[in-house]
């Protein structure tokens, strides 16, 4: 009678042992604060340079305040402060939900801009923006994208006070677009690709006319189609490069076309593919 008393009284501990172990266990669920001061500690974590922070309780107020009187400001300041965290594709996506459930909203111009603002931002890399490399080297699907939404926000809303700068990054945009198109170019004419290197430049001269790339595109096309055995085309395209660029670097004291210079790895040779380019 004793052994089992005493297992009986054993069993009791372990099972209230386990009880109070799987109730501490369990998350402590906070209370909910009045809607104001969620606001106001984001406000607060914003002007002290706490994005994350602002994040969190930006957030903490949609979730139990969804339809609250601050929940459509809450929503334009999550934009924000995903921004400053550089978290920009959180804030596009939160910019694209402002815009499909509130597009009459005063400040749907901001969620346009913002939206914009974010892919821009988002397409310069790691490696341009610490080790400063030319943004235009990379893919320029993000910065078409960037490009296209920024025209997108400036033509329904050319009256914003973002406008102004939404046009300043467009036309830096341009640039660096017209840039990559000139870098792939030229990696076609490396490769002694002259059509591939041709495309790529005549898509300069039509698309981005305005830019700094045009005088170094249409020195590409001269040299493509001299490469491409058409004399007539590529004195054409001397004749305009002439016209428009009459102290071009292309062009020697008597106006004749200096060929464009190869670099080194141009034809590689077998030791160059074995040494994966290491080895001329």
């Amino acid at each position: 009678m004793g052994f089992h008393h005493s297992l009986l009284r054993f069993s009791g501990i372990v099972s209230f042992s386990l009880f109070i172990v799987a109730c501490s266990s369990q998350p402590v669920q906070e209370p909910d604060l009045p809607e104001r001061v969620y606001y106001d500690k984001a406000q607060q974590a914003l002007e002290e340079n706490l994005p994350s922070t602002a994040i969190k309780h930006l957030k903490d107020l949609d979730s139990r305040y969804p339809f609250g009187e601050f929940s459509t400001r809450a929503e334009l300041d999550l934009i924000y402060a995903q921004m400053e965290a550089s978290d920009f594709i959180a804030a596009h996506a939160t910019a694209e939900r402002f815009i499909k459930n509130h597009p009459e909203h005063d400040s749907i111009d901001y969620a346009y801009y913002m939206r914009a603002l974010s892919t821009y931002k988002g397409a310069e890399s790691l490696m341009s923006r610490y080790l400063d490399l030319d943004p235009s080297e990379r893919d320029s699907k993000e910065l078409s994208k960037a490009f296209n939404e920024l025209a997108d926000f400036t033509s329904r809303y050319p009256k914003s006070k973002y406008a102004p700068d939404a046009k300043a990054r467009m036309y830096h945009l341009r640039e660096m677009v017209s840039r990559h198109e000139l870098q792939v170019a030229r990696y076609y004419l490396k490769r002694k690709a002259p059509l591939s290197a041709l495309r790529r430049s005549q898509e300069v001269i039509l698309h981005f006319p305005s830019t700094q790339s045009v005088e170094e595109a249409l020195a590409i096309s001269v040299q493509s189609y001299k490469d491409l055995q058409q004399a007539d085309l590529a004195q054409t395209n001397l004749a305009v490069l002439k016209q428009n660029f009459p102290k071009s670097t292309h062009l020697d004291q008597q106006g004749n076309f200096i060929p464009l210079t190869l670099p080194s790895d141009a034809d590689p040779s077998f030791l160059y593919w074995v040494t994966f380019g290491l080895i001329d």
